[in-house]
């Protein structure tokens, strides 16, 4: 009988990853965020401002599926820490999605009030920093209850778990900064500042990627948190070295960053429309969205294969992907067509995964028509 070859055996490498990562996201990662959730669904319903309360549990609503996208990056974390990477993960997604919401409010200085909230995104990774006047120049005051405190105390007191947590934090915190300006940047580009966000994201281009790399793509790539989890499940290694955190942090800027950004524009290009809110594909103009991004897949695959534990990220990177395909903003013609240059660039990948989170959402709806039924 012959022997599988080497391409052979790497795929059924990968289903075998794809196997265990499913299984030990859906018995052991998945509840354990759906609690966390739920812990930050009962504190935000305390917070005393109706309109900070309803800006709370609004994206606690829309967008748990985020949040439960950032647990899956526990699939690297060491079992012992698996808990805390959880917990970290989780409470920055909900505590970026917060500071989402509150940024597109109006300010008498839109930029300035961007900024300050958004420096709690680095301070999540400062255990020892007293946290600042995060609503200084916010029209709502900080009538929250402690809510935007306590989340950061819960990413702090995860991070403190983490043994190698000296390590990583300095790409934590520039990887946390760099999106805190993004989308303070965004933000103001649409209320007064038209060119900031693309002179600051030209600005951050070194000489390769910026003859790579368009100005919106980088900005794109540098608000995504993606880097951040996979960060973080780094830091529950005790083995994790400056060298390491340095190889995740690159294998995810600018390439796995900018495809997730980018795809979310693209699933969200209806919306943001309507909104007015910035849609970063709508700068390709006439080019062929679904051919760019399929050559940004293929450089962000080449990354995370260089990556120790490659089949793992490489099912993140899959997942991330899958996840905006079943966002119903994939159902446009333009959003089908690019989804599936993507997910043609993954090799096939993607689909198991798709047809996962698919289940999920189905589970999702029954769940909630369970509860307003009660």
């Amino acid at each position: 009988m012959d022997r599988p070859g080497p391409r052979s055996r790497s795929r059924l490498a990968l289903v075998a990853a794809t196997v265990h990562a499913l299984l030990l996201y859906w018995l052991v990662i998945f509840p354990r965020a759906r609690l966390e959730l739920r812990r930050w669904q009962r504190r935000a319903r305390a917070i005393p401002s109706p309109a900070l309360r309803g800006h709370a549990l609004g994206k606690l609503d829309a967008e748990h599926m985020s949040a439960e996208g950032a647990a899956a990056f526990a699939i690297l974390a060491r079992p012992r820490g698996r808990k805390h990477v959880v917990r970290l993960c989780v409470a920055f997604e909900v505590m970026y999605d917060l500071l989402d919401a509150l940024a597109e409010e109006p300010a008498d200085d839109v930029l300035a009030n961007n900024l300050r909230l958004h420096e709690a995104l680095p301070d999540a990774f400062r255990p020892a920093r007293h946290d600042a006047d995060y609503y200084a120049h916010h029209h709502g005051g900080a009538d929250d209850g402690g809510y935007l405190a306590e989340l950061l105390r819960g990413c702090r007191v995860a991070f403190l778990a983490l043994p190698a947590r000296r390590e990583v934090a300095p790409g934590l915190i520039r990887c946390a900064t760099r999106a805190g300006a993004a989308q303070s940047l965004n933000h103001a580009s649409l209320r007064g500042r038209p060119d900031a966000l693309a002179a600051w994201a030209s600005a951050q281009l070194d000489g390769t990627q910026g003859e790579r790399l368009a100005w919106w793509e980088a900005a794109a790539a540098a608000g995504s948190p993606l880097g951040i989890f996979a960060l973080i499940a780094a830091a529950s290694h005790p083995s994790t070295d400056a060298r390491d955190a340095e190889a995740i942090e690159q294998a995810y800027y600018p390439w796995i960053a900018a495809l997730h950004w980018l795809l979310e524009s693209l699933v969200d290009e209806q919306e943001d429309r309507i909104s007015g809110n910035r849609s970063y594909v709508g700068e390709y103009g006439s080019r062929t969205v679904g051919k760019r991004l399929a050559v940004i897949a293929g450089n962000a695959l080449a990354d995370v294969r260089r990556l120790p534990q490659a089949d793992r990220h490489t099912l993140l990177l899959a997942g991330m992907i899958a996840l905006n395909c079943a966002h119903p903003g994939a159902a446009s013609e333009e959003a089908r067509h690019a989804t599936a240059a993507v997910t043609a660039e993954m090799g096939g990948c993607v689909t198991p995964l798709l047809a996962a989170i698919r289940i999920r959402k189905r589970l999702g709806s029954r769940e909630q028509a369970a509860a307003g039924a009660r």
